[in-house]
């Protein structure tokens, strides 16, 4: 039996669709990249914008004609788009016969096995626990990288986040299954691992024990051959100096802190419900780069949020300006259902979001450029992560910073750190020399 698998949205959904896959090999299916191979079709989905959405839509409407040709085939739809529309699916869709909630994932193979059998719809969805355990984590051998979800959920209220509503509440795993599984993963050859959550920073608010991000960042640290650890993604509200002390303390832990702002206007952010102010998230930023020279930020900016004046969006290109950004990822704002904001007016066209998100693109261009530039002429380690696509004599790396490197090398240095100096710079990616 083979399976295809369709993963879209953020990493914790990657992970995910791996982790699905790995409990369906151990069921005896394989993977394939083939419609018309497959025995089932699988789509792992986000909810977070529509436009990710609507590509789902489309794509399991193009299948209705695949299922009456082939009525044994199964199509399955995952993840958070199963939060949101639930049995709307089977109504809308009549090719869909699973839906697997975000909790779910463990009763995948199960799901298929009786659909299959009963030639029934099968849905499954709670709201409590993690939804897996650390021990069903596929096997990485051969990978020195590894993602790791250290949390799910979110507690926030954000009125434009559908996450909530989708993921359900925060909950964290212990600390020791987390650090097992490290180790774990370090035994198997694993050097860098990137934790995993809605709002990293709020990990342990629940748990019983006296653990925060900041201390699991700590003991991750401690664990003998892990070079490097990332984490993805945070709150403004949970960043802290105990955090930005810990991460200049111990230097595994990457250089690179993505830290959504979404909006430069104060007005704006309290029609969001983000919880601060631009004044309290510039003190952070300013308190980080203290602590942590060459700090390298990134953040989110929504353009278009209901009300949002020509004078809130000004504000905005204005902190782009001021914080200088390394990167940013900037999106026409979109209403999601079960949000807060989908009760206000949406009065901006599309043409102006599309306007406005074009601009700071364009602004945000040339910051990224001034930032990566003061990198030239310096020495830093990088971790070799793949072949290069352009050349087979050249390797990809990043530096603890997430700056893109090339480098000449052989591919059996993949997984290895090397020192180089940052020689030029062509669009995003900087060329190296080796330093012996």
């Amino acid at each position: 039996m083979k399976v295809l698998m369709k993963s879209y949205g953020c990493q914790m959904n990657d992970y995910d669709s791996e982790l699905a896959l790995g409990l369906l090999k151990k069921q005896g299916y394989s993977a394939t990249n083939q419609e018309e191979d497959a025995d089932v079709i699988l789509f792992n989905t986000c909810s977070v914008r529509e436009h990710a959405e609507d590509r789902v839509f489309n794509q399991i409407k193009e299948l209705r004609l695949l299922k009456e040709r082939r009525p044994d085939i199964l199509i399955g739809v995952m993840g958070c788009m199963v939060e949101n529309y639930k049995t709307q699916f089977f109504d809308d869709f009549p090719q869909v016969d699973i839906l697997i909630g975000t909790r779910n994932i463990t009763e995948l193979p199960q799901a298929i096995e009786k659909a299959r059998s009963e030639k029934t719809k099968i849905i499954k969805l709670k709201r409590n626990g993690f939804g897996y355990d650390l021990y069903e984590t596929p096997k990485i051998e051969g990978k020195f990288h590894a993602f790791l979800p250290i949390m799910t959920g979110c507690d926030k209220v954000c009125s434009f986040c559908i996450v909530p509503y989708v993921r359900g509440p925060e909950i964290s795993r212990a600390s020791h299954e987390v650090i097992g599984e490290v180790k774990r993963l370090a035994d198997f050859g694993v050097k860098h691992v990137t934790f995993l959550g809605q709002n990293v920073n709020s990990y342990g608010n629940k748990l019983d024990q006296e653990i925060n991000f900041s201390k699991l960042l700590s003991e991750v640290s401690k664990i003998s051959g892990i070079k490097k650890i990332s984490f993805t993604t945070s709150h403004p509200e949970d960043a802290h100096e105990e955090l930005f002390q810990v991460i200049r303390d111990h230097e595994k832990i990457s250089r690179h802190f993505h830290l959504p702002l979404q909006s430069g206007s104060d007005r704006m952010l309290e029609r969001m419900r983000r919880g601060h102010t631009l004044t309290q998230y510039r003190v952070k930023i300013d308190r980080m780069r203290e602590l942590i020279p060459d700090v390298s930020i990134s953040t989110d900016i929504i353009c278009g949020f209901p009300g949002e004046t020509l004078e809130d969006y000004e504000m905005t290109k204005q902190a782009l300006v001021d914080i200088q950004y390394d990167s940013a990822f900037i999106f026409k704002y979109s209403p999601r259902p079960h949000t807060g904001a989908a009760r206000y007016v949406d009065h901006i066209s599309d043409l102006e979001k599309t306007r406005r998100v074009t601009e700071l693109l364009h602004v945000e261009k040339k910051i990224m450029r001034e930032c990566n530039e003061r990198f030239l002429n310096r020495a830093f380690p990088v971790l070799i992560s793949e072949p290069s696509k352009k050349s087979k004599a050249e390797l990809l790396a990043h530096t603890w910073h997430d700056k893109k490197v090339i480098l000449k090398g052989e591919r059996s240095e993949i997984g290895s750190i090397m020192n180089v100096r940052l020689t030029d710079l062509i669009n995003e990616t900087f060329r190296t020399e080796r330093i012996l």
